[in-house]
């Protein structure tokens, strides 16, 4: 009897183990684990995707003189996990001390539709 509670007991920690969602724990710079867990499998592939696509660099409009929050230096940091960032459902952006550059965060649908495309083909 007590071999097959233990048996039933190991096949049931495997298989909650095995089923459990698999992810990269860079993530986890930026969340915590019960907000990685609770991430569907495209929204969590689209963060994935976006630890080394999800920031780029683009010269400030001169039109667009708006305060957004500034970085010393990011750019020795490519990705948003290095900074603390969450991806959300708008592009961020955000200024780069003593620069002419914005750091632009790629929104969560803009990395959904570019690993939806890069798929494609």
């Amino acid at each position: 009897m007590k071999k097959a509670f233990f048996f039933v007991a190991f096949l049931t920690v495997f298989s909650s183990i095995s089923i459990s969602q698999k992810y990269n724990s860079e993530l986890l710079k930026s969340y915590s684990k019960s907000e990685v867990q609770s991430f569907d499998t495209q929204t969590l592939n689209a963060l994935e995707y976006g630890i080394e696509h999800a920031i780029y660099f683009i010269a400030t409009p001169k039109e667009k003189q708006v305060g957004f929050p500034t970085f010393n230096n990011p750019k020795l940091l490519t990705k948003y996990t290095d900074l603390g960032l969450k991806i959300t459902n708008e592009n961020q952006y955000f200024e780069i001390k003593e620069s002419n550059q914005l750091m632009v965060v790629k929104s969560l649908f803009v990395l959904k539709n570019e690993l939806l495309n890069k798929n494609k083909n």
